[in-house]
């Protein structure tokens, strides 16, 4: 299998001692028991390589594995032209977008034109016009392609999912969520594009995904307000923090909405025990189930570094039963999963309306991609409620 990777930013790369980097650990583990010939990392900018050969060097010694990963600059100007062309001068099996959010469109365009199945980190697109393109074509050209929504491989989540689905809670009325992460993300990690995102676009969108996929609500109309002034005076033009109010239609539709208001800021302080902290509760007529996200019950306290919450559940190298260290977390089993579709398509072993209904396919995406597409307009505007337009 040869995979294409565009991107080499921190969730590829781990870069700015953000973590791991998860893709090219997820595929380096997932080539110690599958045929990973070759992953080819692709970016714009040649400094890039050093990035991409440390990471592939420290993941490699890391897992004792030896897969070749290789790095090509490209020019960044026309996405869609330059995947199309990359693909028909080589044989990919898969691609792994992960770009800004404004980087999504143009080289999935491409990708799907080559017939490359492709995997996209969140959100799907900025807009709901580029979400409907994005579909229109995939439906055209029948290639399969996913957004790497991995919360919902989060076993906390999926035992969400398994209450909600049991009626353990009754008729579900509403849900509160708080997701914030440190500074150092539009500061530092994404500075040369915050401007172009917000903190519910990029972050929040997670837990739209996350409602859609626990309870097959669609949204009907959002409010949203957002604060300024903390990045703005470090010369950043971007919300501090996004408020959103979503109402959703519940089993019997209108006459029973259900309520979700999201809080989220990238404004924490650098020294927050946790890159991401995140919580969220979800009450219903017969009960409620509360999820602490950001304390898994793990707290380390080092010298010189403090204090941190551990969450060895998302991404993280563990010992596996003979001592040698893997790979594990809800996001390789999401990468993961996305590779075994491919090769399972390739054979004949599921279809694509099979993956269309239990994968977030670009069809289910295009629900969380609304509500950005209506929260950005209310912000523009002024949090009056906005209707959502359709998904399909």
């Amino acid at each position: 299998m040869r995979i294409l990777v565009l991107g080499a930013g921190m969730y590829v790369t781990g870069r700015h001692e953000t973590g791991h980097g998860v893709v090219l650990s997820a595929l380096a583990q997932i080539s110690r028991t599958n045929p990973v010939e070759r992953v080819l990392v692709v970016a714009r900018d040649p400094a890039n390589a050093d990035h991409v050969a440390e990471a592939a060097a420290r993941i490699n010694s890391t897992l004792g594995a030896s897969l070749r990963i290789d790095y090509q600059t490209i020019p960044g100007i026309d996405l869609a032209l330059e995947m199309a062309a990359l693909c028909s001068r080589e044989r990919f099996d898969c691609a792994i977008v992960s770009t800004p959010d404004h980087l999504h469109e143009a080289p999935l365009r491409g990708l799907m034109g080559g017939g490359i199945p492709t995997l996209v980190v969140k959100p799907l697109a900025p807009t709901l016009a580029e979400g409907r393109a994005l579909l229109a074509l995939q439906r055209e050209t029948g290639v399969y392609c996913a957004v790497e929504f991995h919360k919902r491989f989060d076993e906390g989540n999926l035992y969400a999912k398994r209450v909600i689905t049991e009626g353990a809670l009754g008729r579900l009325l509403y849900m509160s969520v708080d997701y914030s992460q440190r500074i150092q993300i539009p500061r530092q990690v994404f500075r040369n594009w915050t401007a172009r995102s917000n903190i519910f676009q990029y972050l929040g969108v997670h837990y739209v995904d996350l409602i859609h996929f626990l309870t097959g609500f669609h949204p009907r109309r959002v409010t949203a307000y957002g604060t300024r002034g903390i990045l703005e005076r470090e010369g950043i033009d971007a919300f501090d923090s996004i408020h959103v109010m979503i109402e959703w239609d519940g089993p019997l539709g209108r006459n029973e909405p259900f309520l979700s208001h999201h809080n989220s800021n990238w404004i924490d302080p650098d020294t927050n025990s946790a890159m991401s902290d995140q919580r969220f509760k979800i009450v219903g007529t017969k009960g409620r189930i509360e999820c602490d996200q950001r304390n898994r019950g793990i707290e380390l306290v080092r010298e010189g570094t403090g204090v941190a919450l551990i969450n060895p559940y998302y991404a993280e190298f563990l010992p596996d039963v003979d001592g040698n260290l893997e790979f594990q977390g809800y996001s390789l089993k999401s990468i993961a999963r996305f590779i075994a579709d491919v090769v399972l398509l390739k054979r004949g072993e599921t279809s694509l309306s099979h993956l269309d209904k239990t994968r977030p396919s670009l069809r289910q995406a295009l629900v969380s991609t609304a509500v950005i597409d209506a929260v950005n307009r209310a912000l523009c505007a002024g949090p009056a409620w906005r209707e959502i337009d359709g998904f399909s």
